[in-house]
């Protein structure tokens, strides 16, 4: 997934103004958002289709209107303390790229509009997730927010999966 983003009307809109719109959760005890650019809806937790030989932070595929969309376990794939999920557990689906895919998070917070001014870019500290997949943080309301950069994380995610050898595959190697 090389392909370059595709800035649509309402990314240009949100720059030219200076602000931004985004959708807030909850992941372990951290709060995170994503542009509401990116996201295309926001679904309750339902029957994951599993995938076999997949790293261990791909949950499966759904079905979204005849649409087959991969589902990430973020808690997994950077590293943050697992949990069972529970009424509150949401599926978020966003388009990145050409492709859409989704992701669990522990609880929809909300959505809020920010200055772009007020958004830090990501601190220089060592992260569980790799610090080029946050945009930025901001702290709204007395709430530090980690902004997501939705297409990094796409990449990131690729690059696991591309890379990925099953235990059988390595079982293989070391015996080939």
């Amino acid at each position: 997934m090389d392909n370059q983003p595709q800035s649509t009307a309402a990314d240009e809109k949100q720059r030219e103004s200076g602000r931004m719109q985004l959708v807030c959760f909850k992941l372990a005890d951290e709060e995170y958002a994503v542009e509401i650019t990116a996201v295309q809806e926001v679904l309750r937790l339902q029957k994951i289709t599993p995938v076999p030989q997949v790293p261990h932070f791909v949950l499966g595929v759904l079905n979204i209107r005849g649409e087959i969309v991969p589902v990430f376990d973020l808690r997994k794939k950077f590293g943050l303390a697992e949990k069972e999920p529970d009424v509150q557990t949401k599926i978020v689906i966003v388009k990145v790229y050409d492709a859409v895919i989704s992701f669990i998070v522990d609880k929809i917070m909300d959505t809020i509009k920010v200055d772009v001014s007020r958004i830090d870019p990501s601190p220089n500290v060592k992260m569980k997730m790799e610090r080029d997949c946050v945009k930025g943080v901001g702290v709204f309301d007395q709430r530090m927010v980690i902004i997501l950069d939705t297409e990094k994380v796409h990449r990131h995610i690729n690059e696991a999966i591309r890379n990925y050898s099953s235990p059988e595959e390595q079982r293989d190697s070391v015996n080939g």
